[in-house]
């Protein structure tokens, strides 16, 4: 009534009815000019007119269309953890997550422009950004402690795990990943479960392969003999440190000589070098010697119909990344699957307990290559002949373990329990399915 804008005594109130009506009888020609406000209720902001203003309203008459506009801020409240069984779900040995940075952004205070407001898990993996004006918001959790994850949970139902997820907010809602989490609500307030939309969890992996091409241009790191110290580890700098050295101190390999870490102490041809042994099934073991081993890794994929060469290429490089990769495993199964596979269908002569490959390369005599082939239409590459699976599942899984594959990679947790089909997102991995990391359990994923 003063037009001060507060409420002193004097004025004249009344309060908005069930259905957010309102009025005041009495007025005269008097009352013409003044102001009426709004008492803005506590955790709501008005949206539209401010201030009303009495015009005339006659005798009798009304001054109808005063009418005022509110949003209530709501909140939204999330939850991150640990998926150890990447299942996409919290339960059994899971376990929350704290100190981990989540992102929000949306238009935070109605203002038409996009915010952007961080913040940290608590001790029990949960989250909470408050005062939010109604609108979408994005909520993403970042990957900054140099860790390898996979996010399990699939959000927008694209069968990948997500680490973004987009919620809706309207007035007066408390968005929660678990029911009670806000805590007490404001009377104005409406809790609102939305249980994985806001709900984060996070596989840790073990690490991908290197390439065939990397392997084959670092011959280096996996060329030390036999007996005796191995004396070419690349070029050395003007410090005199050497290349494989720098690999090793990057963490791109184990050590600046793998050699001595691969399986067995076999030298076949007698060239003073290390020789690739692969163990099968049933005690056979499957050998490729180093020299071929390097002529092999260096070809580029076929483009006929002979699969030999792509599958003994992948064959070196998984065991050199088994063997000289940090954090880097190989399902289980898969090296045994690979040996036996060679020893049936690879063109392999027993020599001394062990089935060596049959391949001469450019220093030997004879014809260079493979004494058999793999056609991609055969039942070797096609078909699981024997209990061996086919050619084909086995490349495919081989080449989806090193970083360079299209498509999904196939990683091997941290903890070596399970095995995972997921798709590279820079900073993480989605995860798409996962399987208990036992003999063979990684064919199941169809990479």
């Amino acid at each position: 009534d003063d037009n001060s804008g507060d409420l002193s005594a004097g004025d004249r109130t009344t309060t908005t009815d069930a259905s957010g009506n309102w009025s005041i009888g009495g007025l005269t020609l008097a009352d013409v000019g003044k102001s009426i406000y709004e008492v803005v209720p506590g955790g709501s902001e008005q949206t539209g007119v401010l201030v009303q203003t009495i015009d005339n309203p006659g005798s009798g008459g009304t001054d109808s269309g005063n009418d005022f506009t509110n949003v209530v801020l709501g909140s939204i409240h999330g939850f991150k953890f640990e998926d150890v069984d990447a299942n996409g779900k919290f339960d059994g040995t899971d376990t929350p997550m704290a100190n981990i940075t989540i992102e929000l952004k949306g238009d935070v205070d109605g203002n038409g422009t996009i915010d952007t407001v961080d913040t940290v898990t608590d001790a029990n993996g949960y989250f909470s950004f408050e005062n939010l004006r109604p609108g979408t918001y994005t909520v993403s959790e970042l990957f900054t402690d140099g860790t390898t994850w996979a996010a399990t949970v699939d959000h927008d139902n694209d069968g990948i795990g997500d680490a973004t997820t987009t919620v809706t907010l309207t007035s007066g809602q408390e968005l929660v990943a678990v029911s009670g989490q806000e805590g007490q609500l404001d009377p104005l307030q409406t809790e609102v479960d939305v249980g994985d939309a806001l709900t984060f969890g996070n596989h840790e992996l073990g690490a991908l392969g290197l390439t065939p091409g990397f392997w084959y241009n670092h011959e280096y790191v996996w060329d030390a003999p036999i007996n005796g110290p191995d004396n070419s580890n690349g070029k050395v700098d003007g410090n005199g440190v050497s290349l494989a050295s720098k690999l090793a101190a990057d963490g791109t390999i184990v050590q600046p000589d793998i050699a001595d870490l691969l399986p067995g102490n076999v030298d076949v041809d007698s060239d003073g070098h290390k020789d690739l042994v692969f163990q099968g099934s049933g005690g056979n073991s499957l050998v490729i010697e180093w020299d071929d081993a390097q002529e092999i890794v260096g070809g580029a994929n076929g483009k006929g119909g002979d699969k030999l060469g792509d599958f003994v290429r992948y064959a070196i490089t998984t065991l050199l990344n088994e063997a000289g990769v940090p954090d880097f495993n190989a399902p289980d199964g898969m090296i045994a699957n690979i040996a036996d596979w060679l020893i049936k269908n690879g063109g392999a002569t027993l020599q001394g307990g062990n089935f060596v490959l049959n391949y001469n390369n450019a220093k030997e005599p004879g014809k260079d290559g493979f004494t058999t082939t793999v056609k991609a239409s055969s039942a070797a590459w096609q078909d699981s002949v024997g209990g061996v699976p086919s050619g084909s599942s086995i490349f495919a899984d081989m080449n989806a373990t090193t970083d360079g594959a299209a498509g999904n990679n196939l990683v091997v947790s941290q903890n070596q329990l399970h095995v995972l089909s997921t798709v590279d997102e820079g900073d993480h991995f989605g995860l798409v399915a996962a399987a208990l990391n036992y003999s063979g359990s990684y064919l199941q994923l169809h990479i």
